[in-house]
């Protein structure tokens, strides 16, 4: 009699089982559980030039014109295909996952910021994405006054804080989370509301002074951007050095917010580089206290052409000189797969 009964609550545990199945779908193939369960973060890679119809007419740090693309190297990255988290603004690569993030500067203009969700830019950019399969993991903004100036958005509005005029005003995060939920309820966007990562340029100035904490508590994360040029060289003495940005992604995490170290430009032959140095940045933050395997810390290449760095070969994976061999190492350190 218990055999039959343990017999029948088999059958009945794998008819639920299949029935769960049926009605929500197989779990996703890199659904690797959330904060509480993840070991780390995730890896993310900003992948330029995607194509050369796409990209090569850019210029920033350079003429893209001629730069390697990741068409190109189509095949040639089964390990990263497999293994990378989340992936911007694009899908036709042979990436497998299909989570995403973007950039989005908030602040260019009036029409722009319209919170009439059917003319917000915001709300297109994801509907864009989400009709094409995209899911959207993180969207990293910020009021980008600086070179938003400097690139002709003459209208463009500076936030709160001169010391750091990318973060935004506390009305702003409301004014996008209502907009959000009137999007969704319009049938214009997959969800009621997404994930705002801050994007800040200094290190640590959000951390350190009271007033912005307020902001934060409505965002759900920081970004800080590393670059391998201009003001953050050289790292001891630069603009992101690591005391710096420890203090201020390790004040991130305890707040139970996510933070994004978005890595990139980075250097490739001339003059100061050295064999392996974009791993070496990042040994050095580690060594210096920064967290490696954190599941609110997260890891996103901004590998963009920049100076030299636009010759850097993109692939093969193979190559560990190149963007995805240096995205492959990073996907071993950071998700300590093999």
């Amino acid at each position: 009699m218990k055999r039959a009964m343990i017999k029948n609550g088999c059958v009945h545990a794998f008819i639920m089982g299949i029935s769960i199945i049926l009605l929500t779908g197989w779990p996703s193939r890199d659904a690797e559980g959330d904060e509480t369960t993840r070991r780390h973060g995730y890896v993310g890679l900003r992948p330029l030039a995607r194509t050369a119809e796409m990209d090569h007419g850019h210029n920033h740090g350079g003429s893209w014109a001629g730069t390697p693309t990741y068409e190109e190297q189509s095949g040639n990255y089964p390990f990263v295909a497999e293994h990378l988290d989340v992936v911007k603004d694009w899908l036709d690569g042979d990436f497998r996952t299909r989570r995403m993030f973007f950039e989005y500067y908030w602040g260019l203009s009036e029409e722009r910021d319209d919170l009439n969700p059917k003319k917000n830019h915001l709300i297109r950019v994801i509907r864009n994405w989400e009709q094409q399969g995209g899911e959207i993991e993180h969207i990293l903004i910020c009021r980008e006054y600086r070179l938003a100036i400097e690139r002709g958005h003459r209208d463009a509005k500076p936030g709160p804080f001169s010391e750091c005029t990318r973060i935004l005003l506390e009305e702003d995060v409301d004014n996008i989370r209502k907009m959000f939920r009137e999007a969704h309820a319009q049938g214009l966007t997959k969800y009621d509301n997404y994930k705002l990562i801050l994007m800040v340029e200094h290190p640590s100035f959000f951390a350190d002074d009271e007033r912005v904490h307020p902001i934060i508590a409505k965002m759900d994360g920081v970004c800080v951007e590393v670059h391998q040029f201009n003001r953050h060289w050289p790292l001891e003495e630069g603009w992101v050095r690591p005391e710096r940005l420890v203090r201020g992604a390790q004040w991130t995490l305890d707040q139970g917010k996510e933070y994004i170290f978005y890595y990139g430009p980075i250097r490739w032959k001339g003059d100061v580089y050295y064999a392996f140095m974009e791993r070496d940045w990042l040994q050095k933050y580690w060594a210096a206290g920064l967290p490696k395997h954190h599941p609110n810390m997260h890891y996103y290449l901004n590998t963009f052409p920049h100076h030299e760095g636009r010759w850097r070969p993109v692939g093969p994976e193979t190559d560990p000189h190149s963007t995805l061999g240096f995205t492959k190492w990073l996907i071993q350190e950071i998700r300590m797969v093999n």
